[in-house]
């Protein structure tokens, strides 16, 4: 793993389009509430909104914008804050080793300043445990919805 990501893998039981199908709606639900306009995501797509950063909960004008779309395997964004500092969201969707569908959930960090990279090397170590956690929830959440879907 680089030091500027960090990783989450997350064994899920939705079938592998249905999960992938369950998020595209779930951003799309985020995307479309920031622009009416966006019915359907599309590469290319974005946004801006005001969010609060992680670490200082500064707030922060950012866009996110929709960066790869493979139908099944991967989904990615592309969010950029003040101080030219962006994070790459990847949803990678495998087989691990021993055959069981794995989602793969990633960000990368690329921080332009010598200080601002310190500070998030240091705090990352810190942060990584309140990222598992909250990524644990976001994709029991995600695969649970799916496999409601698969159900109806």
């Amino acid at each position: 793993m680089r030091a500027d990501t960090l990783t989450y893998r997350y064994l899920y039981q939705a079938e592998p389009a249905r999960l992938y199908q369950t998020l595209l709606d779930e951003q799309l639900k985020y995307f479309s509430n920031h622009d009416p306009n966006i019915k359907q995501l599309h590469v290319g797509d974005q946004i801006t909104t005001s969010l609060k950063t992680k670490v200082q909960k500064l707030d922060s004008v950012t866009s996110i914008k929709v960066t790869k779309m493979i139908p099944n395997k991967e989904f990615q964004l592309l969010t950029h804050q003040a101080g030219n500092h962006n994070i790459t969201q990847t949803f990678e969707f495998k087989r691990n080793p021993n055959g069981k569908n794995e989602l793969v959930y990633s960000e990368q960090t690329n921080i332009q300043t010598v200080r601002g990279q310190s500070y998030f090397f240091i705090t990352a170590l810190l942060y990584k445990w309140f990222y598992n956690r909250g990524m644990k929830r976001k994709l029991q959440y995600l695969d649970q919805l799916a496999v409601k879907g698969d159900v109806a």
